[in-house]
């Protein structure tokens, strides 16, 4: 019976839909987490670089597209609880697929620091701007979903059953007072007779023994 029972309540959690935390910006379903949404705007960008690195040999509108679109489906897929990650991460992600794609699919016309500059450098100071962008845009998403998606029970103030009506308590027990004790009467005493002064010449009396 308790097997059936637990069974039935696993049913009845997953008919709900899941918690207010996992679901993203959109829809009743589980959102991304934020391992899963992480990956998701590194693929996009650095498949993005890579097609744009082998049609230009630099990086162009392909890889600033591949780039928001990543960035801005991480945020807006992912859980309510894991939104700190793909908010922040637009700077990182420009950093790796970026420079990754810049250093590893650029020509090989020589060597040194000039080179380097003019490979590296000016590419990604083009597209510096669009990494800001991106980078405001995801925080400002983030902030509405944290301001918009609340807990329900808290904006409703139905917090349970048990929390919702104070615990009555219990009042106290009056203390019984205790009676006192009636005063123990004293043995009546009745006086002694006076006797008298004691005659000096009196002999004292001898009592006989009895008789066995």
């Amino acid at each position: 019976m308790t097997a059936t029972r637990d069974r039935q309540s696993d049913l009845d959690d997953d008919r709900a839909g899941p918690a207010w935390d996992e679901r993203p910006l959109f829809g009743a379903s589980r959102g991304l987490p934020w391992w899963g949404a992480v990956l998701l705007a590194l693929a996009l960008s650095a498949i993005a670089a890579v097609v744009d690195m082998q049609r230009q040999e630099t990086l162009g509108g392909i890889y600033q597209g591949g780039f928001v679109l990543g960035c801005v489906a991480a945020v807006c897929l992912v859980r309510r609880r894991n939104l700190f990650g793909p908010m922040v991460q637009p700077p990182l992600v420009f950093a790796v697929t970026a420079a990754g794609a810049l250093i590893a699919l650029s020509p090989d016309e020589g060597s040194g620091r000039k080179q380097l500059l003019i490979t590296v450098a000016f590419p990604l100071t083009s597209n510096f701007p669009t990494m800001a962008i991106t980078t405001a845009v995801c925080v400002a998403i983030g902030v509405a979903r944290l301001l918009r998606q609340r807990d329900p029970a808290r904006d409703t103030g139905d917090r349970g059953a048990d929390d919702a009506a104070p615990r009555e308590r219990k009042p106290r027990q009056e203390t019984r007072e205790r009676r006192p004790r009636p005063p123990r009467e004293e043995a009546k005493r009745e006086p002694r007779p006076d006797r008298g002064p004691r005659d000096p010449n009196r002999k004292p009396t001898t009592r006989k023994p009895r008789p066995e």
